[in-house]
């Protein structure tokens, strides 16, 4: 009887010490998030605990319990460590001081508040794979396009629950082959930054094929076997000979240059920047990956404006791809996401209120025959009740974008701003995909002419393109009322997806690319990356 009591005494004091320890421990916990529910800045270890909303949610839900065990801790601190390989920082999720607490937390204040530092760490790294470290529309208001979606705490519920921390956090990453791939070359390029880089390149005259340098030859040797565009071969070589051409001619193609094989000016510029650069706008690159939607469609349309290149996937294969021209440094073509749902054959071309109160009133004023020259209609009213008005008896100086009465059209033909055809995909910027005239301007290497659309190379094709699989139209079909000369609208089958991005490095066909900044994008989004989390 005196055992039986001693030992229900045991039990009895075991339970109260177990129910007072975790009360304890929830009474701390409550109490911080209870403060950061209130709006001030909490710290642990010097640490600001960034997620101020998802945090409280959680424990709130959690009834204000720990939430970690020894594995799960061990899981993500081996993620945090590992970061730096998709382009983030160990230290924005308070890496070094899990480190330090989880070995030295003893009372239960520290393990409530390492408890509460592994949460947040969690949060803000599921946060950045799930809508991007950087919010783009902070650092480019003209990046619109569609974006992952996702809530951190909801995720960070389910990993806890299935143990699997590592390969739940793994599963944010995006799905888009190009993630994985550039950020295999992030690895290549720190490793190459390890070992020293490359050397600059003095600048001189253009070197072609045949001509010799005893100083610069040796260095582009050098740098070309660095980048991989060159097999390894003896630097003492001061001729520019067929090996060294081809590998340059495979170096400007890498970096959106022209590709003649020569050591000018532009390609020198390129060859020198250095690898640090280089490493910056792979890690740029990758947050931009991580705003992009998962789910591209099972058909679409991708414009990369910085390579000034369409491609169309089906299924995840590439099925067309063509040269594109996009907009001037001062009228960027804005980066979106919509749907492709009609096309229209021999266009009429209004023209739209940018242009015309930018470009073509000025001109008008000075010359009303302008408007002659460019095959140009002065519409006043609407629809069928518009008339035609002859610009030479109108007084256009009267006239600016407040009081402007009439509209711009321009005919079907051959001198037509948008040529033979147009794409529509609606949206808010009166953007879309489009024939040119103007071909020779696909012969340059930089194509930003437009005002803001995307002009189409061969156009024509790309229509053949989308009719191909709808029984009602085939090529002959279009090529009789393309001869008729009349507006026809075609509806698509099924709408077909397009998403409109900017991306300045990536991965193709097994190569990494580069290309030239041509919005000037890059640097206020590195800016914003290299800030701590709470400056965000």
């Amino acid at each position: 009887m005196i055992v039986r009591i001693y030992l229900t005494l045991c039990l009895c004091l075991t339970s109260i010490f177990a129910w007072s320890t975790v009360s304890e421990t929830n009474e701390h916990l409550r109490k911080v998030v209870e403060y950061i529910r209130l709006g001030h800045e909490a710290t642990i270890e010097s640490e600001t605990i960034y997620c101020r909303i998802l945090l409280p949610e959680f424990y709130l839900r959690n009834s204000f319990s720990l939430a970690w065990d020894a594995q799960d801790k061990k899981q993500l601190l081996k993620v945090l460590e590992n970061a730096p390989n998709d382009g983030l920082f160990s230290k924005d999720y308070h890496y070094d001081a899990l480190i330090k607490l989880n070995t030295s937390a003893k009372t239960l204040e520290q393990k409530a508040e390492l408890d509460l530092l592994f949460t947040d760490a969690f949060l803000l790294y599921a946060s950045h794979f799930l809508n991007g470290k950087v919010n783009p529309e902070t650092v480019d208001g003209e990046w619109k396009a569609v974006r992952r979606e996702g809530n951190a705490r909801e995720f960070l519920e389910q990993a806890l629950a299935s143990g699997n921390i590592e390969s739940s956090l793994r599963s944010l990453k995006p799905i888009h082959s190009g993630y994985d791939v550039l950020k295999k070359q992030l690895a290549v390029y720190k490793n190459l930054a390890a070992s020293g880089g490359w050397e600059t390149i003095p600048e001189g005259p253009t070197l072609k094929l045949g001509m010799t340098d005893s100083i610069r030859i040796p260095k582009l040797i050098d740098r070309l076997v660095i980048s991989g565009d060159l097999v390894l071969m003896k630097n003492n070589n001061y001729e520019l000979n067929t090996m060294i051409e081809g590998a340059l001619k495979k170096y400007q193609t890498r970096n959106g240059l022209e590709v003649d094989g020569a050591l000018g000016k532009q390609t020198t510029e390129s060859l020198n920047i250095p690898i640090e650069e280089r490493i910056n706008q792979i890690l740029i690159n990758l947050e931009r990956y991580r705003w992009i939607a998962q789910d591209l469609g099972e058909h679409y349309v991708i414009v990369n404006i910085a390579d000034f290149q369409m491609q169309v996937f089906r299924q995840g294969n590439l099925t067309f791809e063509e040269n594109v021209i996009v907009g001037k440094t001062f009228r960027k073509t804005p980066v979106f996401s919509s749907k492709m749902t009609y096309m229209v054959l021999n266009p009429y071309w209004v023209v739209p209120p940018t242009i015309l109160f930018q470009d073509f009133l000025p001109e008008i004023q000075k010359n009303p025959a302008f408007l002659t020259a460019k095959n140009i209609k002065v519409l006043k009213g609407f629809g069928s009740g518009a008339n035609i008005v002859d610009p030479t008896t109108v007084d256009w100086k009267q006239y600016s974008k407040n009081n402007f009465p009439f509209t711009l059209r321009q005919d079907p033909g051959p001198t037509n701003a948008l040529g033979q055809v147009k794409f529509i995909f609606p949206n808010n910027y009166n953007v879309y995909i489009h024939d040119t005239p103007s071909k020779e301007m696909f012969q340059r290497a930089d194509r930003a002419f437009s005002s803001g659309c995307i002009r189409l190379k061969n156009p024509m094709n790309f229509t053949h393109y989308l009719i191909k699989d709808n029984p009602k139209w085939n090529k002959e079909a279009i090529d009789k009322i393309m001869r008729e000369g009349k507006e026809y609208t075609i509806f698509l089958d099924k709408p077909v997806n397009v998403h409109i991005l900017y991306l300045t490095s990536w991965v193709e066909k097994g190569e990494l690319q580069f290309r030239k900044d041509i919005y000037n994008r890059d640097q206020p989004l590195l800016n914003a990356l290299l800030q701590d989390s709470s400056k965000l």
